[in-house]
């Protein structure tokens, strides 16, 4: 395998892999605490991410009542496990990984609450 090709297969892995990124919560189901999110930057190609669907979120509470709500047009960063956590939402239990992925865009959690200044884009 030559430099330009280690280069592309290189590009390939790491546009398919997502660690954290700006959204902004489209809906928001409180009880199941998960959320639709926009992604509010591109893929590294230039191309608009999907929305991404039952997105648990991160919900800080005092004595079990929540600190704030969550509404649409909030601001929230996505952050990816590192492996699938399908099993783990269904049961609440350690469990194996039902697939292959790794920093999907399918098992991305939310952390609502960020707010941006006027002026900033």
């Amino acid at each position: 395998m030559n430099e330009t090709e280690v280069k592309a297969m290189k590009q390939e892995i790491l546009a398919s892999m997502h660690c954290a990124l700006p959204g902004r919560v489209e809906s928001f189901d409180s009880d199941s605490c998960t959320a639709v999110i926009q992604p509010m930057v591109k893929s590294r190609t230039g191309i608009s991410l999907p929305l991404l669907r039952d997105v648990p979120v991160f919900m800080p509470s005092l004595n079990g009542i929540p600190v704030f709500d969550v509404s649409a047009g909030d601001f929230c960063l996505v952050v990816f496990a590192d492996t699938a956590v399908d099993n783990w939402i269904m049961t609440g239990e350690e469990a194996g990984s039902i697939s292959g992925r790794s920093h999907d865009l399918s098992d991305g959690f939310a952390f609502v609450g960020f707010h941006l200044h006027s002026g900033r884009a």
